[in-house]
């Protein structure tokens, strides 16, 4: 008589056999008779014990059309230029190093016209305007012809043909200079400059150009330092983000 487990091992190869049956027929066949030759000859075990028996499962053949590793074609390395895509702790140091250079060409540049502007305000009186010529004795005499009526400018002509005793002394006119300029609001302005102070309103007019010289070079520094500030303070908020 074949006991309970026996059978429970049997319907279990059965159950494999089943869903297999191409690989475990002549494994399943051999593992049953073998089974019930040990159930037949192993002596009976006394109630309450649990029964003794070996069992041996030969392990399932391996298929020989198995399926094969696909070749896939082999990538390139992709080559990666050092130059381009690697850092550089060098480059940072020496932008750092130029920028400080040429701040610290301006700000020497701009003490030395800071100093220069004021020699130039120490020197003498500065001038915004130019110097105009004019002959002072044709304008007399042209304003004398339009006032005088014709009557009077021919006894005028008579009279000094008359006068063949007087002395005839040739002079060549005298030039002379007014100051002009404009005002705050446009408007043009003149007063008459006499000879001897021509000199030094010419240097005045000069201290002036050389002035405006000065300060544009002043200006055109200060904005740039400026500039170089903004963007420098910028930077330095993303970094301490960072």
């Amino acid at each position: 008589m074949v006991s309970p487990n026996i059978r429970q091992i049997e319907s279990t190869l059965n159950q494999l056999s089943d869903r297999n049956p191409t690989d475990s027929q002549q494994t399943s066949a051999p593992a049953r008779e073998s089974l019930e030759n040990q159930g037949r000859h192993s002596p009976r075990q006394p109630h309450g014990g649990a029964p003794s028996f070996s069992m041996g499962v030969q392990p399932f053949p391996i298929g020989k059309n198995q399926s094969k590793t696909p070749k896939l074609p082999k990538l390139k390395a992709a080559s990666i230029s050092e130059h381009r895509h690697g850092a550089n702790p060098a480059l940072a140091m020496n932008l750092l190093k130029d920028i400080e250079a040429t701040v610290t060409s301006w700000q020497q540049e701009l003490q030395k016209l800071v100093r220069q502007i004021q020699d130039l305000y120490l020197e003498g009186p500065i001038v915004d305007g130019w110097l105009d010529s004019h002959e002072r004795k044709t304008q007399n005499a042209q304003a004398q012809v339009r006032r005088s009526q014709t009557d009077r400018l021919r006894d005028y002509v008579e009279q000094e043909l008359n006068q063949s005793d007087a002395k005839v002394t040739c002079q060549s006119p005298r030039t002379g200079y007014r100051l002009c300029g404009l005002d705050t609001d446009g408007q043009y302005w003149s007063r008459p400059c006499p000879p001897e102070q021509v000199p030094s309103v010419s240097l005045a007019i000069a201290r002036y150009h050389k002035l405006r010289q000065l300060l544009s070079r002043k200006q055109e520094l200060e904005t740039r330092l400026n500039h170089l500030a903004e963007t420098l303070v910028v930077l330095h908020s993303h970094l301490s983000k960072d």
